[in-house]
């Protein structure tokens, strides 16, 4: 199937190009208020030449000329009296004209391709929210003026946004452009701040566009995902509105609540339970809202099509680390931070599900005298006595769970039967919690006050009753889990080198420096519940190692290579590899592994080699790896001394320690 063919397919079929380019008119900025040419004009002109600005534009009488200069109106008059002007207004104008000659030439490239591939193409300047109403497709400036400055890009962001705002539930597809060498650290902030969508939008540098196969390959990718882009975006949109709606229906029935009927809970109630009647209001809110969420249909009418998802098919990310899915799972598990001060006991210091902490600074062995338990500045203590018990001292002693507190890594996303809270924010710091169940304890009330009164303990966060409930289960009768979300994939990064071989097989780098985009490692599990690694490289990194791969002259690799490094080139089993994720369980650290083709026939059933951390030595390679060293991908740990890498991998369990895999034998 053509790109073409697939774009008609995905119901791609309208463009838009916006660039500063097709407005007709330049702005003061666009020339610049502290132009030198400024100056000279205004020194050059004639009476009768400023009479004729004057009447072109009045407000020119009565203002200083330093004010006029950064005046818009004032810039469109004496543009539009160039040719009046002459030789006066001409170095004014000069480098504005060429630059609008350069950047046209980018826009011209631009819709003649997208022509070329069967879509209804316009152009527009900065006056683009109309006509951005019914197009598939936005490819759009990064700076809206000359200068490229933070109001052009300022500009360019709001703009978009609002163009976007009327179409929330159909948001078109966008491809950013730009010459400035900034676009590649200013994409997630135009993403983030425009509100794109990350699998609907893709950045593409001017100097680029010119270039074979670079604009079809950021619009196949694009094209690829459109369906499930759509989906996800009006699941957002359904999400945003049915929340609204659901928030003022909960306000409303609890605004009917007179003041006497909260007096009655109370009295009736809160009372007699202990419980204060702002924290009970706030629970209350939490679960009649959440009750209402689950009502709007259009929330979950949005939501069953994401059932159909496919993660084959999904593209790499463009910025390197996407957002950490453990900021997800730490909302999940436990209640913000603020919700602290509203206690869960007017009688108790702790609730159900409370976490205690050591205090900084705070006396170890004080502390261990004054309650009795074994612990340390990486101890943690969990509240499982129920409320109903803590609550007017119902219960004598309060029952503990111990566990400690360690960074998030690698290991933290090793599945297994252990107990964990697998993201918290603790000291402002997202870490995760191992719980011991063989390691219960209790404390007097008297104990609990002292060591808060002591400043050697305090309440640091607070489980949801969900999860705090599925440990509390586990320990007393070891049931299966109860409620727990599934620890989402962790993220950690690593850094990636690309090798060939050269004529007599020696392994020689490519310099890349889209590789210092980055590379993310996820750790997850397979469908078979199996762990899993994978190497995530952004779509900037995959492009530089494909660019410098086609770029490689055959002659100067190795002879025997030369076969699969002709199928690395021609095929897209590379990029679809290095796009969804390129397996690391067999990834060894003193031999080559075989990277599998997808494509290829069985003489070209392996295609490159892969190693993690292997100091190899600089010699040929062996006649059973130089057959398969289309490509030679070298991963490595980050030299950070906190960096997480394949070695904590291997302690977790996440990689066997001789993996199983074909012998790389020489």
């Amino acid at each position: 199937m053509t790109l073409g063919d697939l774009l008609a397919q995905k119901r791609i079929t309208t463009a838009l190009v916006v660039d500063d380019v097709c407005d007709a008119v330049p702005t003061a900025t666009d020339i610049g208020p502290e132009n030198e040419a400024w100056a000279i004009f205004n020194d050059d002109l004639t009476a009768e030449q400023r009479q004729l600005i004057e009447a072109a534009y009045e407000d020119a009488k009565d203002r200083s000329f330093d004010e006029l200069v950064s005046d818009d109106a004032y810039v469109a008059a004496v543009w539009g009296l160039r040719d009046t002007l002459t030789e006066v207004a001409a170095p004014l104008f000069e480098q504005y004209l060429a630059d609008q000659a350069s950047d046209q030439t980018y826009v011209d490239v631009v819709v003649q391709k997208l022509q070329e591939l069967g879509l209804e193409c316009r152009t527009s300047g900065r006056d683009f929210i109309e006509a951005a109403q019914e197009v598939d497709l936005i490819v759009i400036d990064l700076f809206f003026n000359k200068a490229q400055d933070e109001a052009a890009l300022h500009a360019s962001k709001r703009m978009l946004r609002n163009a976007i705002e009327k179409r929330r539930a159909t948001p078109p597809l966008v491809i950013l452009m730009s010459r400035s060498p900034r676009l590649e650290d200013k994409r997630e902030e135009f993403r983030d701040e425009v509100g794109l969508l990350d699998s609907g939008f893709r950045i593409i540098r001017k100097s680029e566009l010119e270039e074979a196969g670079k604009l079809d390959r950021q619009l196949e990718r694009l094209a690829h995902n459109a369906d499930d882009s759509r989906m996800l975006a009006r699941f957002f949109e359904s999400l945003e509105q049915g929340m609204a709606d659901a928030t003022s229906r909960t306000l409303k029935l609890l605004r009917n609540l007179r003041l006497s009927d909260i007096g009655q809970i109370q009295q009736l109630l809160l009372n007699a339970e202990g419980e204060p009647a702002g924290s009970y209001l706030v629970d209350v809110f939490d679960r009649v809202l959440q009750h209402e969420i689950e009502r709007e249909r259009q929330i979950i009418d949005a939501a069953i099509p994401l059932n159909a998802f496919s993660a084959v098919s999904h593209p790499s990310p463009y910025v390197a680390g996407s957002p950490a899915l453990q900021e997800l799972v730490e909302r999940l598990l436990t209640q913000n931070s603020e919700r602290l001060r509203l206690p869960g006991s007017l009688e108790a210091q702790v609730t159900f599900g409370d976490v205690l902490q050591v205090t900084e600074g705070s006396d170890l062995d004080r502390l261990r005298t004054t309650i009795a338990v074994d612990l340390d500045a990486n101890t943690v203590l969990l509240v499982l006595t129920p409320v109903c018990d803590l609550q007017r001292n119902g219960a004598p002693r309060i029952l503990l769970l111990v566990g400690k507190t360690q960074p998030l890594g690698v290991t933290s996303w090793k599945y297994g039967d252990d107990a964990r809270t697998a993201a918290i924010r603790l000291d402002d710091e997202v870490s995760w919690i191992k719980w011991n169940l063989k390691h219960i304890d209790t404390v007097s009330h008297e104990q609990l006050s002292k060591a808060f009164d002591d400043n050697d303990l305090k309440v640091v966060a607070r489980l949801r009753e969900a999860h705090a409930l599925e440990l509390q289960q586990r320990v007393l009768s070891g049931l299966g889990r109860v409620g727990l979300v599934a620890a989402m994939p962790a993220t950690f990064a690593v850094d990636v080198e690309i090798y060939y071989p050269d004529s007599e097989g020696v392994p020689v780098r490519l310099d890349i420096p889209a590789l210092n985009d980055g590379a993310v490692c996820f750790v997850g599990r397979e469908d078979n519940g199996k762990p899993a690694l994978r190497l995530v490289m952004t779509d900037v990194s995959c492009d530089g190692v494909l660019d410098a791969l086609n770029k490689l002259d055959p002659d100067l690799v190795a002879p025997g290579a030369r076969a699969v490094l002709s199928h690395v080139q021609s095929s897209e089993d590379l990029r679809k590899l290095l796009e969804t994720g390129l397996d690391l369980n067999s990834a060894k650290s003193d031999s080559w592994t075989h990277i599998p083709s997808i494509s290829g026939e069985q003489a070209l059933a392996k295609m490159g080699l892969l190693a993690w951390n292997y100091d190899f030595a600089p010699e040929a390679l062996g006649k059973k790896d130089l057959p398969k060293a289309g490509v030679i991908i070298l991963v490595k740990d980050r030299e950070q001394s906190d960096a997480v890498g394949r070695d904590e991998a291997i302690r977790s369990g996440l990689l066997p320690t001789e993996p199983e895999c074909e012998p790389s034998l020489d």
